[in-house]
């Protein structure tokens, strides 16, 4: 009888020791979760920030970009007529 009480109080110590163990593990978990919650909410939230910050900046950047664009298509759609306008010339000067 007393081995078995023995076994069982070792039994039990285990268990309270494995108890301890997963609790400590868990915590660890949680503390591992949130801590990777707020470094991407930092990360994402630079990211806005920065955007933010620099919105004017891009904004105009993107409106020089646009007007250059609409420049080189008008410069190529004047291109364009460029044969056109030499043929034209070429009928003025054989006449």
């Amino acid at each position: 009888m007393e081995l078995d009480s023995r076994k069982l109080d070792e039994l039990l110590e285990i268990t309270h020791e494995n108890n301890k163990i997963l609790r400590s593990m868990r915590r660890a978990q949680r503390w591992s979760s949130l801590f990777r919650f707020v470094y991407w909410a930092v990360i994402l939230g630079s990211i806005l920030g920065v955007y933010y910050y620099f919105q004017p900046t891009i904004q105009k950047y993107m409106n020089t970009f646009q007007t250059s664009i609409g420049i080189i298509q008008n410069f190529e759609k004047a291109a364009g007529s460029i044969p056109t306008d030499v043929q034209a010339v070429k009928n003025l000067i054989q006449k």
